[in-house]
């Protein structure tokens, strides 16, 4: 990485590489230092049977955002800490299932479906201590809990529906290259 880039931003960048003028300019995406070309999408989709853009389509370029120096190392990068949440995988589905308003454990555990009432528990408990998820007890016989979403817990949604479009999208290519790949 040059100079120049050390401090740049987020971990995705867009830059184009030095190519004759005859060349078509092909923006490259880079992530975590891997670079991929517009044209390794395009084998993919070949592969799930989804119709290549027109050539003539330009592909849109990544949104960039700049933001201020910090630090030294891509692994310093704060766009760490939202990969970070979406490491667990049970934390977007709650996130998502929250998403019309408050719920309690057993109608979250009934609606997600296949999370053991541990994991939802210690999920919970994590979104709280993260300001994801506000938890409110009634003082009633039985005791009744509740959670919902805070602000922090709820500007998680654009993201998650972000996500949910480029699968939208892209999910039958990729997941026609998985499936390729494991013959």
């Amino acid at each position: 990485m040059t100079a120049s880039h050390a401090n740049a931003g987020p971990m995705f960048r867009t830059s184009t590489p030095p190519q004759p003028e005859a060349a078509a300019q092909t923006p490259l995406t880079r992530f975590r230092g891997s670079t991929q070309s517009p044209a390794s999408a395009t084998a993919y989709e070949a592969l799930a049977s989804v119709p290549a853009p027109n050539a003539a389509e330009a592909l849109p370029e990544p949104i960039r955002v700049d933001y201020p120096p910090y630090g030294d190392y891509e692994s310093d990068c704060p766009a760490r800490m939202g990969v970070d949440l979406f490491g667990n995988s049970w934390l977007p589905v709650i996130v998502y299932m929250l998403r019309d308003g408050p719920m309690r454990p057993g109608e979250l555990r009934t609606a997600i479906g296949g999370i053991s009432q541990k994991m939802l528990t210690q999920t919970l408990r994590r979104m709280e201590q993260l300001t994801l998820v506000e938890r409110r007890r009634y003082a009633e016989a039985p005791p009744r809990v509740e959670y919902e979403l805070t602000v922090a817990g709820r500007d998680l949604l654009g993201p998650i529906y972000a996500l949910g479009e480029w699968v939208d999208h892209h999910g039958r290519a990729v997941a026609a290259a998985l499936a390729e790949a494991e013959d």
